[in-house]
């Protein structure tokens, strides 16, 4: 009979691997190197983990579920202001200033690079913010327009991807602060003309 699986060690594993995720590509780390930075024999992983794919699913399902909860909490609260430009402000820095934006990127690189199932599964999240984000954002315009929404949703995922690009680059001369505002503004005027 096997032992039973510890979960402190299966987060312990998700913890580790989701801090390397960070600082680099997932097909750069082994996971001897997982199991030496967690503490554990490399056996110890295939105890929770069947490949090294199934853990990345699961940083990335973790990872993923974690920030659209977030987003939910957040604009179905009924105690603060959820306004249009609340909404845009708290999305846009919310998803730029992220503090494991590069974890993101990095899943994203994975994707690009061949991994069809976390493509997929990256793909559908990305609908899900989309959608979750056109909804909201409807909900607060002037007129409501489905077609309007969605591309608005759309492009607060385009503009957080690109923002969180240029300042993993390094790039000083975007400053996110004047940049959302900006882009605010931008959107403000177009619902309010």
């Amino acid at each position: 009979m096997a032992a039973p699986k510890n979960d402190n060690v299966r987060n312990r594993i998700l913890d580790t691997a989701s801090m390397m995720l960070e600082e680099k590509s997932f097909n750069s780390i082994s996971l001897s190197q997982i199991a030496t930075k967690t503490g554990i024999s490399k056996g110890s992983i295939y105890y929770y983990y069947n490949s090294k794919d199934d853990l990345l699913y699961d940083i990335a399902d973790i990872y993923l579920s974690q920030l659209y909860s977030d987003l939910l909490v957040w604009v179905d609260n009924k105690d603060k202001d959820t306004s249009l430009p609340r909404l845009l402000y708290f999305s846009l820095n919310g998803g730029i200033e992220e503090p494991e934006k590069s974890l993101r990127l990095n899943l994203v690189m994975d994707a690009i690079a061949g991994n069809e199932e976390l493509k997929n599964k990256l793909i559908r999240k990305y609908k899900e913010f989309k959608e979750i984000f056109s909804e909201k954002i409807m909900e607060r315009m002037n007129a409501p327009d489905s077609k309007k929404s969605s591309y608005y949703g759309w492009l607060l995922l385009t503009i957080i991807d690109g923002v969180v690009i240029q300042n993993l680059l390094g790039n000083e001369e975007l400053v996110n602060k004047d940049f959302i505002n900006m882009t605010i503004n931008l959107i403000l005027k177009n619902e309010c003309s």
